[in-house]
């Protein structure tokens, strides 16, 4: 009877996977369909070790802005913000395919944190310079990985319902349930991919732990109490590990995970008062 209900389990597991991978949160479309007026994003490429990363680039202000999605995820999940006409002014924005994301490399994931920022870090250098970086979900504790290694280079950081939390971030039944081949085989392979970072993410967080007292530069986290994806202590953990008095911890009572795309004008002004915070005078 056990095995019968995890037979269904992993059915309706592959059924919601199949129909969030051909709807995702955040709008989809070609750049033009994204940016029907200009300034338009433009791709660009580099290559490091054996692999190749490509990033979309928009905007002239004074200032860096490095995006980075979740999983599965891709660069468009920040569209919304690259066509903001205030961060347009404001900073030159890039958001990045993560390795095995999009066009950089599908299916080649980086799972370990210092591979993911290694892959990214010549991204914080460029018109700018030092970065701010937003990292949404397994961005965010990939932004502060970055923070981490290259502090010289980070100018601070905005982390929207990140998944920082060692203690509340174990692996679901359903990330159990994508390792075994037959669901692999069956599976969204976007979701497939994901789940390689996902299974030893507990770990990777535990090595991080530590070194959130080394931070210097302003890092804000953003959190929906009603997240159904990250647990919404992660708020309380982000009080706790965030150095004083540059860190900065904000609950938005009524939303989710999806906070970014359902409350954008949220996310944007902890974007400029973080940027606020870190100009030269």
């Amino acid at each position: 009877m056990r095995f019968g209900r995890w037979i269904v389990a992993c059915g309706l597991l592959l059924i919601s996977a199949a129909v969030a991978a051909k709807n995702p949160p955040y709008p989809m479309g070609s750049v033009d369909e994204l940016f029907p007026q200009p300034p338009k994003p433009v791709e660009h490429s580099y290559a490091i070790d054996d692999r190749t990363i490509h990033y979309w680039q928009i905007g002239d202000g004074p200032a860096r802005i490095l995006f980075l999605h979740g999983t599965p995820g891709g660069w468009k999940a920040w569209a919304h913000f690259m066509a903001d006409p205030e961060l347009q002014k404001r900073a030159t924005m890039i958001s990045v395919d993560r390795p095995g994301f999009g066009a950089s490399d599908p299916g080649r994931v980086a799972p370990l944190m210092a591979d993911q920022a290694r892959l990214l870090a010549p991204l914080l250098d460029g018109p700018g310079a030092p970065t701010l970086l937003v990292g949404h979900s397994l961005g965010g504790p990939i932004a502060a990985e970055l923070a981490m290694r290259y502090p010289q280079q980070v100018r601070g950081a905005v982390l929207v319902a990140p998944s920082i939390d060692p203690n509340t971030e174990q692996p679901r039944w359903y990330n159990v349930a994508m390792t075994l081949w037959l669901v692999k085989l069956i599976a969204p392979k976007d979701f497939v991919w994901s789940n390689q970072e996902i299974m030893p993410l507990v770990g990777e967080l535990e090595k991080q732990t530590p070194r959130w007292a080394s931070l210097k530069m302003p890092i804000t986290v953003l959190q929906g109490a009603k997240d159904e994806l990250v647990d919404p202590r992660t708020a309380a953990y982000a009080e706790k590990v965030l150095p004083k008095p540059n860190g900065k911890v904000v609950v938005v009572p009524d939303q989710g995970h999806f906070v970014l795309w359902n409350r954008p004008d949220l996310v944007i002004k902890e974007i400029i008062d973080v940027l606020d915070r870190t100009a030269q005078p």
